[in-house]
């Protein structure tokens, strides 16, 4: 454990404060409560507004597969007939394009989110701190988030929109709202860490739901709900988003709070720093497998904001509970190598989340701006790789670059006007 700051000067002191903003987090207890059209739930959400992953750029930075979403996602809320028609209305600014998280959401991939789109809500039981993330678009391979706009993503939208949020919704309502917690505690314990690998924590949620379905349920949410793995990951990166941002605004903090990417730059916020992003290089893969007839050279960074649940001590820093990833991740001694490493740069032991692997120790939580600044040891990912003419060619292990907690470690010594040394927290 290489954790943050202790040395005060007058009023500051960097391990009480990181102390804090942690205790925060542990407090929080994310509920799934609704299925709704972002439009309705997103506070600030307009029809003529476009979300998307990673710190928000001008459109015109936007390339590949990002902005092949974002233009898709214009024409399917009916605003322009065709991708041409689309990109006139973003270069006029008759439609604009926001980071999602600048409104509460996260976005998985390119994360595109429109005001059609039905969205989980999850809520800290205790604050009312909502987080906002589209529902998982299915084990097709022709999906938005990837990059890939055509009819058939169109249509799949829509049945998303019309029948499934409207089904899950109503169930969730029905059900008064479903604990994650409990369920994301559990399936780091059933193999999962609930990034790359989200298995069990579907299954546990299908089991919380199904009693609130009731005679009548249409087949085809029953359909949603088992054809695949990975429609947890969306409520988990909601839930991951409303446990990081309870960490926010805590003075002199060196807490990273919020890690997102789009097509052109990764960005950190930290704690004691507010709103502001420190942007950096894309990440770059240490381990990967793709998928027959790709190389990696065929892979493209479009974005991708799950990567907050790394920031909450899951994906990436729980992966030795999840060693059947092990094919992505360099095999099982480089997981065990990798994820102990984490412990170095982070301020404590997880209260909420253990490992088995490692005796149900605490997963390593709360990035320390600091100690990546110091030891040069970067945070690691697990991430899905798209492939540069869209859809998903595989997954693997990438590490962040080192300069945005570079950048942010010499804003907050700036700001404090005392050098830093690290200890324990916990």
């Amino acid at each position: 454990m290489h954790p943050s700051a202790t040395t005060t000067t007058g009023e500051i002191d960097i391990r009480a404060a990181n102390r804090t903003a942690l205790q925060r987090l542990f407090a929080v207890e994310p509920v799934l409560t609704d299925v709704l059209p972002a439009g309705e739930a997103i506070p600030g959400m307009r029809s003529d507004l476009v979300l998307t992953s990673g710190p928000t750029m001008p459109w015109q930075e936007y390339s590949g597969g990002q902005r092949t979403a974002i233009l898709g996602s214009i024409v399917h809320e009916g605003l322009a007939p065709d991708i041409g028609a689309a990109a006139r209305l973003l270069d006029t600014g008759a439609v604009t394009v926001a980071g999602c998280q600048d409104y509460g959401c996260v976005g998985s991939l390119a994360g595109v989110t429109s005001a059609s789109m039905p969205v989980v809500i999850v809520e800290d039981r205790h604050s009312g701190h909502r987080a906002y993330c589209t529902l998982f678009e299915g084990e097709t391979p022709a999906r938005l988030n990837y990059g890939v706009w055509n009819p058939d993503v169109d249509a799949n939208l829509r049945f998303l929109s019309t029948v499934i949020g409207p089904a899950l919704g109503t169930a969730i309502r029905k059900r008064g709202g479903v604990p994650l917690l409990q369920i994301m505690q559990r399936a780091l314990r059933m193999g999962d860490e609930l990034h790359s690998r989200n298995t069990a924590a579907s299954l546990l949620f299908l089991r919380e739901i199904v009693p609130a379905l009731g005679a009548g349920t249409h087949d085809a949410l029953i359909g949603y709900l088992t054809a695949g793995d990975y429609f947890f990951l969306r409520p988990a990166m909601a839930a991951a988003k409303v446990m990081a941002s309870r960490m926010a605004g805590v003075a002199a903090s060196s807490v990273v709070t919020s890690m997102a990417m789009s097509c052109r730059q990764f960005g950190i916020q930290v704690s004691g720093l507010g709103n502001r992003w420190f942007t950096g290089p894309l990440p770059h893969f240490e381990h990967h497998r793709v998928n027959d007839g790709h190389h990696i050279a065929d892979a493209e960074f479009m974005g991708g904001e799950s990567i907050i649940t790394e920031v909450c001590g899951l994906g990436a820093f729980a992966q030795t509970a999840a060693f059947t990833l092990q094919d992505y991740q360099g095999g099982v001694d480089q997981m065990i190598a990798v994820n102990s490493e984490m412990y170095e740069i982070t301020c404590a032991d997880s209260a909420l989340f253990t490992l088995p692997f490692l005796g149900f120790r605490g997963t390593p939580t709360g990035i320390d701006v600091h100690a990546v600044a110091d030891t040069g040891i970067t945070p690691v990912l697990d991430i899905g790789i798209a492939g540069a003419g869209g859809g998903q060619i595989g997954a693997g292990l990438a590490r962040t670059s080192l300069e945005p907690f570079a950048e942010a470690s010499a804003a907050l010594r700036a700001v404090d006007e005392f050098p830093t040394t690290t200890e324990k927290v916990n």
